[in-house]
């Protein structure tokens, strides 16, 4: 094959480097669709023009659509191209333009499938009918004459479709105990696939032993449904049997598929057939590939032939390139100098290739096992290499006794953090393990209730932070041999999770039951719950559910593939609101040499994030509005990670009052209380994401006003005008410059502060228009309105004026302090004084008449309150 595949290069460079003074031909390929297999040809075709300079391709793609491919190959014979290669959508729809090409007399060659006219020049494709019949045999073989098929076959009245049903079919008719109960059309896509495979196991009342797919797509999309469905002992054989990742090819290697049959390309005998046409050389008119069926037992070695074949098409890729340059830089020199550099060239890299070859075949075949393992080993190595090197002298300087309680602080924040990314470290090393198949059970005999009282105990100080009840439910000795690393492992990821999605106040259930040679361990928690829609992938690596938050999205993938090691299986109930029960199936006894290990126990199990007290609330309880408050603007910060929360507050305790909360919903409802001066805020939180929160926030008539900082790791330009359309107020990405974040905040405090002394004025429509926030403008409306009506009344207080807007008086005062800088009985007091005032310019009334109707009590203490206001008596 290498010396093939040698001689084409030299050809190709040989025939590259003269002056090609023959006819110019210019060929249209028209394709019915753009998938992997017509890829395959169109680049085959590509590739055969390399031997021919004379040769130029246009290419069109109809996407399955016949008005569309009707209107490309009518642009083909406007441009009047020299010959036409066509694969028709249908058998009939397309008819009409193929016979007006043939008719201009423009040669069409038809591929791969036919149309019901016989004006085409020739042919060229796979034999479909061959192809229908080797597989009817097959399966016929397989099910030894007796069982039930579906049958699924491609586009309705494409030639393909009708040919390998006909040959299928006609097969069957060998085997009298094999029937095909179902038969279903698709469009040669896996959704159609998986729509046909629906369809046929909702209604079927018989078992089904084998389904043929007339191509490999439409069977992969068999088998999804298959699984979806959870049906069992269901074979699947499909048309194609591309050598392509994620081919048919592969599918069959690894069990997907029972089997395929070789549709081929052949791109190098199209154009060869095309040639012959356009160069008047002799020519069948109906040429028919071969085809191969393959099945497990050879479709490694056929991979193997393909990947060999691959490299030498992207060595031969390569050296055209580098030809076509040489060309275009030595156009005008010599054409004996250019052969003999391209020669000289050739041979070097041919003794080269052949030197390599020889001196590291072997060290090949004996490395190419370990490559991939070894891989993820060095990166692990690099990673845990600078992790030490932070993690060690942290640990060395934080029993420094000459460290003060803020650097302490500090240094647990790099230490804890460091833990994290090694454990983040060792997760993808354990999953990257399991991939490769090389991560095995080391068994040992253990009692799992004792072991679940101790997991139980490490996350007791969590969950009594969050005032949650984990309660175990196991009899007194169920004893399990297994992995016990492993198993730990399982049960710290059910437990963290479960403890991470309930609210306070909740309760989770630990349990473990033996039943029928197999142990049952569950996890059930009344937290938030996971989407109905998200069930199907929570399993799935790197997945993560929408009210997530942080996380690498591999915990659960790692719970999936620990214990299906175990041969055992994992399964998830959830529904929104109510919780979730996470439960796991594994055989009691594991078969295999039972080792005495060690083992260590997970250190990470206590959460940081919920450890501490979220400090700065208990001043907030009585809902008062204490002096104290008003000497310091108050912070309100908003993160489910407890060491961003502690570093924040102790960097801004100096200056400001902090409050915090560890997710969206619980700062929303702080806020409403305490009505803060500024909020920060994560975005990826579980419960109420920063997003939702900042919507909530801007719409809440009591505290729309407050000014929100987002502080996220999400830092892309689409992501930022995310949040500013939100609402967001600033937009700081992480990791963040500490200096940045306190201009910020005292920039969004100052500017607030500029506001309200405009406000202070009066509350006033041009002033109130000032405001860029909808409901800030349309509460201070409905203040003034509210003010307006009520001036003739003395009773008129604070408590009533928050009645008729919906807020309590401590809501109604900060947010009218923070707007406007004045208290509600200021802006009453402010508003009356000026219509008094309006009234004695433009009325004949005595002073007594004014102060009553503008609802003071007296005339003596409206006319103090007049003087302090305008700096004169009201008698003048």
């Amino acid at each position: 094959m290498r010396q093939y595949i040698w001689m084409i290069l030299l050809a190709l460079l040989l025939t590259n480097c003269t002056d090609n003074n023959g006819k110019k031909y210019v060929i249209g390929v028209s394709q019915c669709s753009g998938d992997i297999w017509r890829n395959k040809l169109n680049n085959e075709l590509v590739m055969s023009t390399y031997q021919h300079d004379n040769v130029s391709l246009k290419f069109a793609s109809a996407n399955d659509n016949d008005r569309l491919q009707t209107k490309q190959i009518n642009q083909f014979i406007n441009e009047g191209v020299d010959l036409l290669i066509v694969s028709p959508n249908q058998v009939h729809t397309i008819s009409a333009v193929i016979d007006k090409a043939y008719d201009k007399g423009i040669p069409v060659i038809l591929f791969d499938r036919k149309t019901d006219s016989k004006k085409y020049t020739a042919f060229i494709g796979a034999d479909n009918y061959e192809a229908g019949h080797e597989i009817g045999h097959f399966i016929a073989q397989q099910l030894e004459g007796k069982g039930n098929i579906v049958e699924i076959c491609g586009l309705k009245a494409s030639s393909p479709a009708i040919e390998r049903d006909r040959g299928f079919m006609d097969a069957l008719k060998d085997y009298s105990g094999v029937k095909v109960i179902a038969r279903k059309h698709g469009d040669w896509v896996k959704e159609s696939g998986v729509m046909a495979m629906d369809s046929v196991l909702t209604q079927a009342k018989e078992p089904i032993q084998y389904v043929f797919a007339q191509n490999d797509r439409m069977g992969l999309g068999a088998l999804q449904s298959i699984r979806k469905h959870g049906a069992k002992g269901i074979k699947i054989v499909g048309i194609d049997a591309l050598p392509v990742p994620g081919g048919g090819m592969e599918n069959v290697r690894d069990g997907n598929l029972e089997a395929s049959y070789i549709y081929p390309t052949r791109g190098d005998s199209v154009m060869q057939l095309a040639l012959n046409i356009l160069e008047k050389k002799p020519y069948k008119r109906d040429n028919y590939l071969k085809g191969a069926l393959v099945t497990k037992a050879n479709a490694n070695v056929l991979l193997m032939q393909n990947e060999e074949m691959i490299k030498q098409t992207a060595r031969l890729n390569a050296l055209h390139g580098k030809v076509d340059t040489y060309l275009v830089q030595y156009n005008h020199q010599k054409m004996y100098i250019v052969l003999f550099s391209i020669i000289l060239l050739l041979l070097i890299g041919i003794m080269v290739y052949i030197y390599r070859t020889i001196l590291m075949k072997r060290r090949i075949e004996e490395e190419a096992n370990k490559a991939k393992l070894q891989f993820f080993t060095n990166i692990s190595h690099e990673l845990r290499t600078p992790l030490t090197l932070i993690a060690d002298p942290v640990n060395y300087i934080i029993h420094d006794d000459n460290l003060n309680l803020q650097q302490r602080n500090m240094l647990q924040i790099v230490q804890r953090n460091v833990l994290v990314l090694t454990q983040l470290v060792n997760e993808i090393l354990d999953f990257r393990k399991v991939q490769n198949g090389k991560m095995e059970l080391r068994l040992s005999d253990f009692n799992l209730t004792e072991n679940m009282k101790q997991w139980i105990k490490l996350f007791n100080t969590s969950a009594q932070k969050k005032h949650i009840i984990i309660s175990m439910d196991a009899s007194e000795k169920i004893m399990l041999r297994a992995d016990h690393d492993k198993i730990e492992r399982i049960c710290y990821n059910l437990l963290s999770n479960a403890l991470k999605y309930t609210s306070e106040g909740g309760n989770i259930l630990f349990k473990a039951i033996e039943k029928d040679g197999h142990v049952i361990i569950s996890v059930t928690d009344n937290g938030c719950g996971i989407a109905s829609d998200e069930l199907a992938y929570i399993f799935n690596r790197f997945y993560q559910a929408k009210n997530s938050g942080r996380g690498t999205g591999i915990g659960l993938a790692i719970v999936k593939a620990f214990t299906e090691l175990h041969h055992g299986e994992v399964s998830v109930k959830s529904e929104i609101g109510k919780g979730s029960t996470f439960t796991i199936n594994i055989p009691r006894w594991q078969e295999g040499k039972v080792t005495e290990q060690s083992t260590d126990s997970i250190e990470q199990v206590v959460d940081y994030t919920e450890t501490q007290e979220v400090p700065n609330q208990a001043r907030h309880i009585d809902d008062l509005i204490q002096l104290y408050q008003t000497d310091k603007p108050e912070v309100l910060i908003i993160d489910d990670n407890n060491d961003i929360r502690t570093y924040l507050r102790t960097v801004l305790s100096e200056s400001y009052n902090v409050s915090e909360a560890s997710d969206g919903k619980s700062g929303l409802e702080l806020a409403r209380r305490i009505v803060p001066d500024i909020i920060l805020s994560d975005i990826m939180m579980p419960i109420m994401d920063g997003l939702e929160f900042c919507q909530e926030l801007k719409t809440d008539k009591a505290i729309s006003h407050i000014p929100i900082i987002l502080l996220t790791a999400r830092s892309l330009d689409e992501q930022r005008a995310e949040g500013y359309e939100h609402g967001a107020d600033a937009y700081i990405s992480k990791p963040f410059s500490l200096r940045l974040l306190l201009s910020r905040i005292e920039n969004l405090i100052e500017s607030r502060k500029k506001l309200s002394q405009v406000l202070s004025k009066g509350v006033e429509d041009d002033q109130i228009g000032n405001l860029s926030n909808e409901t800030d403008r349309s509460f201070l409306k409905q203040l003034r309105k509210i003010i307006q009506e009520n001036l003739a009344n003395s009773d008129l207080s604070v408590e009533q004026i928050g009645d008729e807007i919906g807020l309590s008086r401590v809501q109604l005062y900060r947010k009218v302090k923070a707007l406007t800088g004045n208290s509600p009985v200021e802006i009453v007091r402010k508003a009356r004084l000026t219509r008094a005032r309006h009234l004695l310019q433009t009325t004949e009334r005595t002073v007594s008449e004014v102060a009553y109707a503008v609802g003071f009590s007296t005339p003596s203490y409206f006319s103090k309150c007049y003087k302090d206001e305008f700096g004169e008596n009201p008698k003048k």
